[in-house]
């Protein structure tokens, strides 16, 4: 967890950690507690650097084959 926590900061994730923050402190100020749910899962996909957001993305390859396609092989069947 300490690992997920400190490693591969970007601007993205930043934004979504201020957002997440900035929208829980309205929530509490105007008692608005879907404006909280909203800013409580902004913050926690910032913290756990989860989710389709920025560099980190949804693991897709800049190369078009992600790894696990990569190393299949075929046999040929006569």
């Amino acid at each position: 967890m300490k690992k997920i926590l400190t490693a591969d900061w970007h601007v993205s994730r930043i934004f979504r950690v201020v957002t997440g923050l900035a929208a829980i402190i309205y929530a509490i100020v105007k008692a608005d507690s879907i404006m909280g749910i909203a800013g409580a899962m902004l913050l926690l996909m910032g913290l756990s650097n989860t989710g389709c957001g920025g560099s980190s993305g949804c693991g897709i390859s800049l190369n078009g084959k992600s790894k696990e396609q990569q190393d299949i092989r075929y046999d040929e069947v006569k």
